[in-house]
């Protein structure tokens, strides 16, 4: 069984294995061909870019581009058969339930969080998602990684680790007699 990380580097990354992740699309090719993992973590965890409105649309696609490219790479190069693979891809919680001070990184977390689903659905592929709130320590993370990983028969799942808020904020925006 081989491990491989792609995407972001930071804490949670680096919770899982100390080594600087390859985010390029090249790079991550190159990674995969090279460690012909069994398992993947998928880390998109950039930081936060505030609202929608107040990012310039270049920089919008820039981050669209950092979350979702290394992703759509790795899930591509894996989806054309060989070996299964157990995909795990730690995303911000607002791809779940959207973060309206964090709309940017919302959108492309919600990419993330349907690449799952993709790829849940792929022959050969096993993919979970992890939504993971700011607030939450990498090390849990981590383990929340690893439990979805060592679970054969999890597949297209979303773990949520945000300590209940969303569910809290999706109680608090509902009307009345909805």
């Amino acid at each position: 069984m081989s491990l491989l990380i792609v995407g972001t580097d930071g804490p949670v990354a680096r919770a899982l294995r100390d080594a600087e992740p390859p985010a390029d699309p090249v790079d991550v090719l190159a990674a995969i061909g090279d460690a012909r993992p069994s398992e993947l973590v998928i880390v998109a965890l950039p930081a936060p870019a505030g609202p929608v409105g107040a990012m310039p649309t270049d920089a919008l696609a820039d981050l669209v581009g950092r979350m979702l490219t290394p992703a759509f790479t790795a899930a591509a190069a894996l989806a054309d058969g060989g070996e299964p693979v157990r995909i795990a891809i730690v995303c911000p919680a607002g791809g779940v339930l959207p973060d309206h001070a964090d709309g940017a990184r919302s959108v492309a977390a919600a990419g993330l969080a349907m690449l799952t689903e993709i790829c849940a659905a792929t022959p050969g592929l096993t993919a979970n998602a992890i939504a993971v709130a700011d607030d939450v320590p990498a090390a849990e993370t981590a383990e929340a990684v690893r439990f979805a990983l060592a679970q054969p028969s999890l597949n297209g799942a979303t773990i949520r680790l945000d300590g209940g808020r969303d569910a809290a904020l999706a109680a608090e925006t509902r009307a009345e007699g909805d």
